[in-house]
Order: C-alpha cells, then structure tokens, then sequence
C-alpha cells in the first residue's frame, strides 16, 4: 500500500485511507512480507511491500502517516489562543464582555 505519510493540515485536508482485504493471488507477497519482518528486517520489509501494488495492510507508511497527522494536529492547536466561554461576575448585571460565543453564569 503506499500512502503519502506527510500530513499537509491545516493548509489542506488529508486524504482519506481505506483499506480492504487482500486478494488470494497477494498471498505470496504478504507471507515474504511478514517472512521479512520475523527476522527483524524491517527496512527490506517497507521497501518490498512499497513496491508492490493493491497490497493493503497496517504498514510502515500507514504509521509514519497517522503519526504525521498527529504531530500536525497538535502543532496547529498550539498556536490557537485559548478561549474561556464562560463569564462569571458578582451580581445581577450582565457583564459587558459578554458576547455571541460566551456564556453568562
């Protein structure tokens, strides 16, 4: 399966990943896949799957991507400034920074 594992929010959304079950005749290319990975040769691994076409499966690229996104996700929201919805004040009188998106207590 190759997917593009660079996360490209907030200036666009991610494409979407779907994933199906593999065909019978895909069988030979996963067992020397996961032949790959049981003797620890995980780059030999990536780059034999990432060769291959309509093979789908939770591989490296999968994981650098939802990884990718997360780390874009969570550098954007730093940069959001926080926002308290809820005004509180001492007595009866609303108070004047009360406005659309806020809650009076």
């Amino acid at each position: 399966m190759l997917c593009d594992p660079l996360s490209n929010y907030p200036d666009q959304i991610d494409d979407m990943v779907f994933f199906q079950d593999n065909s019978l005749e895909k069988a030979d290319i996963m067992k020397h896949y996961n032949t790959l990975t049981a003797q620890g040769e995980y780059s030999n691994a990536s780059n034999y799957i990432n060769q291959q076409e309509g093979v789908y499966g939770y591989f490296a690229d999968f994981f650098n991507l939802i990884e990718n996104r997360i780390y874009s996700l969570q550098a954007h929201l730093q940069t959001k400034t926080k926002n308290n919805p809820f005004v509180s004040s001492q007595n009866d009188n609303e108070p004047d920074s009360v406005t659309e998106n806020t809650i009076w207590i």
